[in-house]
Protein backbone atom coordinates (compact mmCIF):
# COMPACT_ATOMS: atom_id res chain seq x y z
CA UNK A 1 0.00 0.00 0.00
CA UNK A 2 1.20 3.50 -0.81
CA UNK A 3 0.64 6.62 1.28
CA UNK A 4 0.76 10.32 0.63
CA UNK A 5 2.45 12.58 3.20
CA UNK A 6 -0.95 13.80 4.39
CA UNK A 7 -2.08 10.17 4.87
CA UNK A 8 0.88 9.43 7.14
CA UNK A 9 0.42 12.69 9.02
CA UNK A 10 -3.26 11.99 9.69
CA UNK A 11 -2.68 8.40 10.77
CA UNK A 12 0.01 9.38 13.27
CA UNK A 13 -1.53 12.71 14.30
CA UNK A 14 1.52 14.71 13.28
CA UNK A 15 2.10 17.57 10.87
CA UNK A 16 3.54 17.13 7.40
CA UNK A 17 6.28 19.57 8.40
CA UNK A 18 7.33 17.20 11.21
CA UNK A 19 7.33 14.40 8.66
CA UNK A 20 9.68 16.41 6.46
CA UNK A 21 11.83 17.12 9.53
CA UNK A 22 12.20 13.39 10.15
CA UNK A 23 13.17 12.88 6.52
CA UNK A 24 15.62 15.80 6.48
CA UNK A 25 17.39 14.35 9.53
CA UNK A 26 17.45 10.90 7.90
CA UNK A 27 15.53 9.21 10.69
CA UNK A 28 14.04 6.78 8.16
CA UNK A 29 14.93 5.70 4.60
CA UNK A 30 13.98 8.32 2.03
CA UNK A 31 10.72 7.45 0.24
CA UNK A 32 10.50 6.87 -3.47
CA UNK A 33 9.11 9.60 -5.71
CA UNK A 34 6.60 9.52 -8.50
CA UNK A 35 7.40 10.67 -12.02
CA UNK A 36 6.01 14.06 -11.05
CA UNK A 37 8.27 14.27 -7.99
CA UNK A 38 5.74 13.51 -5.24
CA UNK A 39 6.85 11.38 -2.31
CA UNK A 40 5.43 7.86 -2.19
CA UNK A 41 5.45 6.22 1.23
CA UNK A 42 5.22 2.43 1.50
CA UNK A 43 4.09 0.19 4.36
CA UNK A 44 7.72 0.02 5.47
CA UNK A 45 7.86 3.81 5.46
CA UNK A 46 4.76 3.99 7.63
CA UNK A 47 6.21 1.55 10.19
CA UNK A 48 9.53 3.39 10.20
CA UNK A 49 7.85 6.73 10.82
CA UNK A 50 5.60 5.23 13.48
CA UNK A 51 8.69 3.86 15.25
CA UNK A 52 10.50 7.19 14.85
CA UNK A 53 7.57 9.13 16.29
CA UNK A 54 7.38 7.02 19.45
CA UNK A 55 11.17 6.77 19.80
CA UNK A 56 11.69 10.54 19.67
CA UNK A 57 9.19 10.94 22.49
CA UNK A 58 10.91 8.21 24.51
CA UNK A 59 14.60 8.80 23.81
CA UNK A 60 15.01 12.15 22.08
CA UNK A 61 16.34 12.76 18.58
CA UNK A 62 20.00 11.83 19.10
CA UNK A 63 19.31 8.34 20.41
CA UNK A 64 16.50 7.83 17.91
CA UNK A 65 18.91 8.57 15.08
CA UNK A 66 21.34 5.95 16.38
CA UNK A 67 18.53 3.46 16.86
CA UNK A 68 17.07 3.91 13.39
CA UNK A 69 20.50 3.73 11.76
CA UNK A 70 21.05 0.36 13.43
CA UNK A 71 17.65 -0.91 12.34
CA UNK A 72 18.13 0.31 8.76
CA UNK A 73 21.44 -1.55 8.55
CA UNK A 74 19.93 -4.73 10.00
CA UNK A 75 21.94 -4.51 13.23
CA UNK A 76 18.98 -5.42 15.38
CA UNK A 77 20.88 -6.83 18.34
CA UNK A 78 22.90 -3.62 18.66
CA UNK A 79 19.61 -1.71 18.56
CA UNK A 80 18.27 -3.86 21.41
CA UNK A 81 21.39 -3.17 23.49
CA UNK A 82 20.96 0.54 22.90
CA UNK A 83 17.37 0.31 24.18
CA UNK A 84 18.64 -1.68 27.16
CA UNK A 85 21.23 1.00 27.90
CA UNK A 86 18.54 3.68 27.87
CA UNK A 87 16.44 1.66 30.29
CA UNK A 88 19.40 1.20 32.62
CA UNK A 89 20.17 4.92 32.58
CA UNK A 90 16.54 5.70 33.34
CA UNK A 91 16.68 3.32 36.30
CA UNK A 92 19.80 5.09 37.59
CA UNK A 93 18.04 8.44 37.26
CA UNK A 94 15.10 7.05 39.23
CA UNK A 95 17.48 5.93 42.01
CA UNK A 96 19.02 9.40 42.15
CA UNK A 97 15.56 10.94 42.24
CA UNK A 98 14.38 8.71 45.08
CA UNK A 99 17.46 9.46 47.19
CA UNK A 100 17.25 13.19 46.50
CA UNK A 101 13.56 13.37 47.31
CA UNK A 102 14.24 11.50 50.57
CA UNK A 103 16.85 14.11 51.51
CA UNK A 104 14.44 16.94 50.75
CA UNK A 105 11.89 15.31 53.03
CA UNK A 106 14.44 14.94 55.84
CA UNK A 107 14.50 18.50 57.16
CA UNK A 108 17.01 17.51 59.84
CA UNK A 109 19.40 15.77 57.43
CA UNK A 110 22.97 16.56 58.47
CA UNK A 111 23.99 16.68 54.80
CA UNK A 112 21.90 19.80 54.36
CA UNK A 113 21.39 21.49 57.69
CA UNK A 114 24.69 20.98 59.52
CA UNK A 115 26.69 24.14 58.93
CA UNK A 116 29.77 25.61 60.62
CA UNK A 117 29.43 28.75 62.72
CA UNK A 118 29.90 31.02 59.70
CA UNK A 119 26.74 29.51 58.17
CA UNK A 120 28.13 28.22 54.89
CA UNK A 121 30.54 25.74 53.30
CA UNK A 122 32.80 25.84 50.24
CA UNK A 123 32.05 24.38 46.83
CA UNK A 124 34.41 21.49 47.55
CA UNK A 125 32.61 20.65 50.78
CA UNK A 126 29.23 20.94 49.06
CA UNK A 127 30.37 18.64 46.27
CA UNK A 128 31.60 16.04 48.77
CA UNK A 129 28.42 16.12 50.85
CA UNK A 130 26.03 15.73 47.92
CA UNK A 131 28.19 13.54 45.64
CA UNK A 132 28.11 16.13 42.87
CA UNK A 133 31.37 17.10 41.20
CA UNK A 134 32.72 20.63 41.56
CA UNK A 135 32.84 20.86 37.77
CA UNK A 136 29.12 20.11 37.57
CA UNK A 137 28.27 22.68 40.24
CA UNK A 138 30.34 25.35 38.47
CA UNK A 139 28.65 24.50 35.19
CA UNK A 140 25.18 24.83 36.70
CA UNK A 141 26.21 28.15 38.24
CA UNK A 142 27.57 29.37 34.92
CA UNK A 143 24.33 28.35 33.19
CA UNK A 144 22.34 30.44 35.68
CA UNK A 145 20.59 27.50 37.35
CA UNK A 146 22.04 28.43 40.73
CA UNK A 147 23.11 31.78 42.18
CA UNK A 148 25.55 31.67 45.07
CA UNK A 149 27.03 34.71 46.81
CA UNK A 150 30.77 35.00 47.45
CA UNK A 151 32.49 35.70 50.73
CA UNK A 152 33.91 39.24 50.71
CA UNK A 153 37.20 38.22 52.35
CA UNK A 154 38.04 34.89 50.71
CA UNK A 155 35.97 35.27 47.52
CA UNK A 156 34.81 31.67 48.02
CA UNK A 157 31.28 30.78 46.95
CA UNK A 158 29.09 30.45 50.03
CA UNK A 159 26.92 27.32 49.99
CA UNK A 160 24.35 27.52 52.78
CA UNK A 161 21.38 25.27 53.55
CA UNK A 162 19.23 26.86 50.83
CA UNK A 163 21.98 26.44 48.23
CA UNK A 164 22.40 22.76 49.09
CA UNK A 165 18.68 22.16 48.74
CA UNK A 166 18.75 23.93 45.40
CA UNK A 167 21.63 21.74 44.25
CA UNK A 168 19.70 18.64 45.17
CA UNK A 169 16.68 19.95 43.33
CA UNK A 170 18.64 20.74 40.16
CA UNK A 171 20.21 17.29 40.22
CA UNK A 172 16.79 15.74 40.58
CA UNK A 173 15.24 17.69 37.71
CA UNK A 174 18.33 17.16 35.59
CA UNK A 175 17.99 13.40 36.08
CA UNK A 176 14.42 13.46 34.80
CA UNK A 177 14.86 15.67 31.73
CA UNK A 178 17.05 15.74 28.64
CA UNK A 179 18.59 19.18 28.68
CA UNK A 180 19.64 22.10 30.84
CA UNK A 181 17.21 24.28 28.91
CA UNK A 182 14.31 22.18 30.20
CA UNK A 183 15.72 22.38 33.74
CA UNK A 184 15.97 26.16 33.40
CA UNK A 185 12.39 26.41 32.15
CA UNK A 186 11.10 24.36 35.06
CA UNK A 187 13.02 26.40 37.62
CA UNK A 188 11.84 29.64 36.02
CA UNK A 189 8.21 28.56 35.88
CA UNK A 190 8.12 27.04 39.34
CA UNK A 191 10.21 28.96 41.87
CA UNK A 192 10.77 26.72 44.87
CA UNK A 193 11.64 28.97 47.79
CA UNK A 194 10.70 26.68 50.68
CA UNK A 195 11.37 22.98 51.43
CA UNK A 196 7.68 22.20 50.84
CA UNK A 197 7.73 23.84 47.40
CA UNK A 198 10.95 22.04 46.55
CA UNK A 199 9.36 18.70 47.43
CA UNK A 200 6.38 19.51 45.21
CA UNK A 201 8.68 20.26 42.31
CA UNK A 202 10.74 17.14 43.04
CA UNK A 203 7.62 15.00 42.93
CA UNK A 204 6.69 16.62 39.63
CA UNK A 205 10.06 15.65 38.16
CA UNK A 206 9.54 12.08 39.34
CA UNK A 207 6.28 12.02 37.40
CA UNK A 208 8.29 13.01 34.31
CA UNK A 209 10.51 9.96 34.84
CA UNK A 210 7.44 7.74 35.06
CA UNK A 211 6.15 9.22 31.80
CA UNK A 212 9.49 8.51 30.12
CA UNK A 213 9.32 4.89 31.31
CA UNK A 214 5.85 4.50 29.83
CA UNK A 215 7.06 5.96 26.54
CA UNK A 216 10.03 3.57 26.48
CA UNK A 217 7.73 0.56 26.61
CA UNK A 218 5.35 1.98 24.01
CA UNK A 219 8.29 2.70 21.73
CA UNK A 220 9.50 -0.89 22.02
CA UNK A 221 6.18 -2.16 20.69
CA UNK A 222 6.54 -0.18 17.48
CA UNK A 223 10.22 -1.05 17.18
CA UNK A 224 9.21 -4.71 17.28
CA UNK A 225 6.55 -4.16 14.63
CA UNK A 226 9.08 -2.51 12.34
CA UNK A 227 11.71 -5.23 12.69
CA UNK A 228 9.12 -8.01 12.33
CA UNK A 229 8.01 -6.41 9.06
CA UNK A 230 11.53 -5.86 7.70
CA UNK A 231 12.75 -9.34 8.72
CA UNK A 232 9.71 -11.61 9.22
CA UNK A 233 11.81 -14.59 10.32
CA UNK A 234 13.94 -12.74 12.85
CA UNK A 235 11.82 -13.53 15.92
CA UNK A 236 10.48 -16.95 14.92
CA UNK A 237 12.64 -18.98 17.33
CA UNK A 238 11.33 -17.10 20.38
CA UNK A 239 8.96 -19.35 22.40
CA UNK A 240 5.39 -18.11 22.50
CA UNK A 241 5.89 -15.30 19.98
CA UNK A 242 2.25 -15.64 18.92
CA UNK A 243 1.26 -13.49 21.90
CA UNK A 244 3.25 -10.65 20.35
CA UNK A 245 1.55 -10.94 16.97
CA UNK A 246 0.55 -7.29 16.81
CA UNK A 247 -1.56 -6.20 13.89
CA UNK A 248 0.64 -4.83 11.16
CA UNK A 249 0.55 -4.39 7.37
CA UNK A 250 1.29 -7.53 5.40
CA UNK A 251 4.24 -7.57 3.04
CA UNK A 252 3.21 -7.60 -0.60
Amino acid sequence: MNYRPIDIARKLNISTSLLRHYEKNELFPAPERSDSGYRIYSDASFLYIQAVRTATLAYGYRTTKKLMDLVSSGEYMQAFWLVNQEQYQLHQQKEISNKTLALLHEEESDLITQMPRKGWITIGEAAERLSITETTIRHWTKEGLLKVARDEESNYRKFDEQALRQLLLIRLIRASTWSLDVVRDILTTFRAETPTEMIQLAERSLQMLNTRLERLFISQKYLYQLIAFLSPDYFTDFPGMEIYDFERPERS
